[in-house]
């Protein structure tokens, strides 16, 4: 499954900070990165700057496979794919959290 999580900022210590909220699952990346990408339903609510795609397994305290990051582009009203943010790394499972 590849679930989509969106959160407001980066934090060096914590990863990101403010709220974050799972919106939910798909069954494949490309229908998650679409929806993502398009700020399906208004992912970024005014304050979710930022989206990660999770890949997940089922089970219980599952490893993230793969993620892939989003910057929202208020101009353009989408996601914009990024490169993994340094505040990020070593943090994961964030929809499940």
């Amino acid at each position: 499954m590849f679930f989509i999580t969106a959160f407001e900022d980066l934090d060096k210590e914590w990863g990101y900070k403010g709220s974050a909220r799972c919106f939910g699952f798909k069954e494949t990346f490309e229908q998650a990165d679409k929806a993502v990408k398009e700020n399906w339903c208004g992912i970024n609510e005014t304050i979710y700057d930022y989206a990660v795609i999770e890949e997940i397994d089922s089970g219980i305290h599952p490893d993230v496979k793969n993620r892939w990051f989003y910057k929202f582009n208020y101009e353009k009203d989408i996601y914009e794919p990024i490169d993994e943010p340094e505040e990020m790394k070593g943090f994961c499972n964030l929809s499940l959290g």
